[in-house]
């Protein structure tokens, strides 16, 4: 990034915080915590590596699966969740013809509430709504509920779509 460019996100991001003072927002900007670094820590070394040994495996009956997430930022906004969005790709649909209809499981953490919401969508059709399956904290997550939570995912995909 040049230097001028760097100056002018810097002039836009004061602006935004004046705005945000001016409009007398309570919600004073946060800095990374313990529990985010952890759940972070969590997504990078654990769920991440899931994900890519289990498609490997779906790989076989010509599923896929895939992954978004925004671990990698740092979220400044207490009422912004740091995420990571499992997507199943099942026999016969592509990536491309899928998109935002895909399948997904989600695990969200909240800075300022401390927990994980965990919500799904195990069908492919488009009306149908995502579904919260459980609002836990980040101290009772850990890789056996990880695995628990992925595993039951793609059971109801299969049993929904296949």
């Amino acid at each position: 990034m040049t230097n001028e460019m760097k100056r002018q996100i810097e002039s836009l991001t004061d602006s935004i915080i004046k705005k945000r003072r001016l409009s007398r927002d309570s919600e004073q900007e946060i800095i990374d915590t313990e529990k985010t670094e952890r759940f972070k820590k969590l997504i990078t070394e654990e769920i991440i590596s899931v994900i890519k040994d289990a498609s490997i495996i779906l790989g076989r009956a010509g599923c896929s699966l895939n992954y978004y997430s925004n671990e990698l930022a740092v979220i400044r906004d207490p009422k912004k969740r740091i995420f990571i969005q499992i997507l199943f790709y099942p026999y016969g649909h592509s990536k491309i013809t899928l998109g935002v209809n895909a399948p997904f499981l989600q695990f969200s953490y909240s800075p300022l509430k401390e927990n994980i919401k965990i919500t799904t969508k195990v069908s492919i059709k488009s009306d149908v709504a995502s579904t919260k399956i459980a609002e836990i904290e980040i101290d009772d997550f850990a890789l056996a509920k990880i695995d628990m939570y992925i595993i039951n995912f793609l059971k109801n995909v299969v049993k929904q779509n296949i």
